[in-house]
């Protein structure tokens, strides 16, 4: 009972982080054209209560939110013209904890597959991801996927739903090689 009451008060937490960061208002990531990666908090402050717990099952109960909110964004709108959204995770710091950010493009796809290649992960950080990815239990299942164009010196790994919840939602594997052109 202890537990339940400690994630109920965790999720209470972490949507006041976003409405402190002006995210809880779910339509602004519906607009078209929108492009943009925000990260769900700015100061690792705003998390310090996870400090209780070690190092991955912070993560993952950080990640689980994560996954709640983009499900949410997802879920809030179903767009006609095709629509991309994913949690991404950068590797910044083998230290400092993981930072989630949601990214979105709507309006954009043609160019966003020109930029992004998206490939399984095979770094250590990328199969890290992975492995907290597949202790989060929301009855739905996440792909994971380690982009590999944008800055060769840095790991971004991007986590989306693996069945998309309605035909113009793009799925991540629409990113895997520049060869296949997206509808």
């Amino acid at each position: 009972m202890e537990r339940m009451n400690n994630i109920a008060n965790y999720e209470s937490k972490f949507w006041d982080i976003l409405a402190k960061e002006h995210l809880v208002d779910l339509s602004q990531f519906h607009k078209s054209p929108f492009f943009d990666e925000v990260p769900l908090f700015s100061r690792e402050s705003d998390i310090e209560f996870l400090s209780r717990y070690p190092g991955d099952e912070a993560s993952v109960i950080l990640l689980k939110f994560a996954l709640k909110f983009f499900n949410s964004v997802v879920s809030y709108e179903k767009h006609r013209a095709a629509y991309f959204a994913a949690i991404t995770v950068w590797n910044y710091s083998e230290t400092d904890p993981f930072i989630p950010n949601l990214f979105v493009c709507s309006g954009c796809i043609p160019w966003l597959k020109k930029k992004l290649v998206l490939n399984e992960v095979t770094t250590p950080f990328g199969k890290r991801i992975k492995g907290l990815v597949s202790r989060v239990d929301l009855g739905v299942r996440f792909e994971v996927l380690e982009d590999t164009s944008t800055d060769r010196d840095m790991q971004r790994i991007f986590i989306s739903q693996l069945v998309q919840p309605y035909p113009s939602c793009v799925p991540l594997t629409k990113f895997r090689t520049a060869l296949h052109p997206v509808k």
